[in-house]
C-alpha cells in the first residue's frame, strides 16, 4: 500500500482533467452504469487446473493419475483442485469460460499486455483504460489499480487502490482525525466561498487562452472535489480490504472500473502443491468481490474479466509445467447473464490450439479461426459499449473474425475430453 501523502499527490493528478479530454464535458453527477472488474491471474494460469480440464491424462496433471474426476457444474466442467468444486458450483450461471484463447506468446509482460489490452503491440488501452475513458472520464477516480497492468496511453490514468484510512483521508481533507478539523468548518467555507467568486471573475475577463485553460481546469477539479464529499455517504464503519475499497468506490459513483491482481500460477515445479494456495486466493477474491456487490445493492451493474498472460504445458521432470500460448479466460456478471453457464471455445487434449466457427463455436479445423486476445477484446468492447473510432487503438479485426461469444446459442463445450 502507498501512504496518504503520496496517495494525494497522485490522486491530484487524476482528479484534474486530463490533456486528452475536453474540459467542457465535466462529469457533475455519480456514475450508476456498468463496472468493469478486471482479475490478473498472475504468473500464466494452467487451464486444465482450472476450467479446461484433463481427467484421464496422468502426464497432465496429478489428479488424473489419481482418477480424481472433474468438477461438473452446469454445463462446465473444473479441474478438482484448490476451491474449484465450491466456486464452479456456485458461480456456473454467472459465468461463460473461454477455453482455447492463444495468446500469441509464451512471455509474461507480452502476454500480460496482450490479454490487458488486446494486441502484442505496445500503445494500445488497457481494457480497463478504455472503459474508464468512455464511462468514467471526468470522475474523481476513474480507473482504481490494484495489480496488473496499469501503464496508460494517456486516455485515462489509473490511480492507486487506496487503503481504508488513506480513501477516508481523500474524501475530507480538513480532518486532522475523527473528531477535530485543520481548519475549523466556517473558515474553510469562506475559502471555498472567496475561491469560486474568484474562478468566476477570472472565467468573466479576458483571459489568455492558457489561463482559461488553467481556469477551467482547476473548476473541474472542484467539481471532481464535490463528488468526493459526497461519497461520505457510502462510508463503512471500517474497511474489509482493498477490494471493499474499490467497491464502496464504484457504489458511490466515482469510478467506473477496478483492477486487482491475484499471484501464484507461475507453476514451473510442483504445480499441484502451489495452486493449492493460489487457487483459493483466486476464487476467494472473486467470490469476495460478488458476494459484497450483493450486500451493497450494486450486483447487477458488476462486469468481471479472469484472466492470465498464457496457459501451460503438461507436467515437467518436475510435477510443474512451463509456459504454453493456449490457455483460459473466464468473463462473468454477479447477476447471472442470459451468456451464462456456457463454454466457447476448445483446446486440443495437451492444450494445442483448435479452430472453431466464430459464429457458432463449434470446432470446425477447416474453416474456423483460432481465438486471439483481439477477438475477445472486440466482443468485450461491443458488449460494454466502448467501442472506439479512434485509429490509433483499433484492434482491426476482420469482420469474418468476429467471435459472438456473447450469444447465449454459441457453445463448444469440451469436445476433446
Amino acid at each position: 500500500m502507498i501512504d496518504r501523502r503520496d496517495f494525494l499527490k497522485i490522486a491530484g493528478a487524476v482528479i484534474p482533467s486530463w490533456g486528452l479530454i475536453p474540459i467542457a464535458s465535466a462529469q457533475s453527477s455519480l456514475y450508476a452504469g456498468k463496472v468493469l472488474i478486471n482479475v490478473h491471474a498472475s504468473g500464466g494460469i494452467d487451464a486444465s487446473s482450472w476450467a479446461d480440464p484433463r481427467e484421464t491424462d496422468p502426464t497432465m496433471n496429478n489428479y488424473a493419475a489419481a482418477r480424481t474426476p472433474a468438477v461438473v457444474a452446469g454445463n462446465i466442467r473444473a479441474a478438482p483442485m484448490g476451491n474449484n468444486a465450491v466456486f464452479f458450483q456456485r458461480y456456473f450461471q454467472n459465468m461463460l469460460v473461454l477455453n482455447g484463447v492463444n495468446s500469441e506468446t509464451n512471455s509474461h509482460d507480452d502476454g500480460t499486455r496482450a490479454h490487458a489490452t488486446g494486441m502484442l503491440a505496445m500503445n494500445y488501452p488497457n481494457l480497463s483504460e478504455l472503459f474508464a475513458s468512455v464511462h468514467g472520464k471526468n470522475l474523481p477516480m476513474p480507473w482504481l489499480n490494484a495489480g496488473g497492468m496499469s501503464t496508460s496511453v494517456g486516455l485515462a490514468p489509473a490511480a492507486p487502490m487506496p487503503d481504508g484510512n488513506s480513501f477516508r483521508t481523500l474524501l475530507s481533507p480538513n480532518s486532522a482525525s475523527a473528531t477535530n478539523d485543520f481548519m475549523k468548518a466556517g473558515d474553510v467555507q469562506k475559502v471555498l466561498a472567496a475561491r469560486t467568486e474568484r474562478v468566476k471573475a477570472q472565467a468573466a475577463s479576458n483571459m489568455v487562452p492558457r489561463a482559461q485553460l488553467v481556469n477551467a481546469q482547476f473548476d473541474a477539479a472542484s467539481n471532481s472535489r464535490a463528488l468526493l464529499a459526497r461519497v461520505s455517504d457510502f462510508l463503512p464503519a471500517t474497511f474489509d480490504n482493498a477490494a471493499h475499497v474499490g467497491l464502496v468506490a464504484a457504489q458511490a459513483g466515482i469510478t467506473s472500473t477496478l483492477q486487482f491482481s491475484s499471484g501464484g500460477f507461475d507453476g514451473h515445479g510442483q504445480l499441484a502443491n502451489s495452486y493449492a494456495q493460489s487457487l483459493p486466493r483466486l476464487t476467494d477474491l472473486v467470490d469476495y468481490i460478488i458476494t459484497k456487490a450483493g450486500t451493497m445493492g450494486i450486483a447487477n451493474r458488476i462486469f468481471i474479466r479472469i484472466y492470465s498472460e498464457f496457459g501451460r504445458t503438461p507436467l515437467n521432470n518436475g510435477n510443474g509445467k512451463d509456459h504454453h500460448s493456449v490457455g483460459t479466460q473466464i468473463l462473468m456478471e454477479a447477476t447471472p447473464p442470459a451468456w451464462g453457464n456456457r463454454v466457447f471455445g476448445a483446446s486440443g487434449p495437451r492444450h494445442q490450439q483448435v479452430k472453431v466457427d466464430p459464429a457458432t463455436g463449434a470446432v470446425d479445423a477447416v474453416n474456423g479461426k483460432v481465438m486471439a486476445p483481439r477477438h475477445v477484446h472486440a466482443a468485450m468492447r461491443k458488449y460494454l459499449g466502448i467501442q472506439t473510432s479512434d485509429p490509433k487503438f483499433q484492434l482491426n479485426v476482420p469482420a469474418t473474425e468476429n467471435f459472438d461469444i456473447f450469444n447465449p446459442a454459441s457453445k463448444t463445450g469440451y469436445p476433446n475430453l
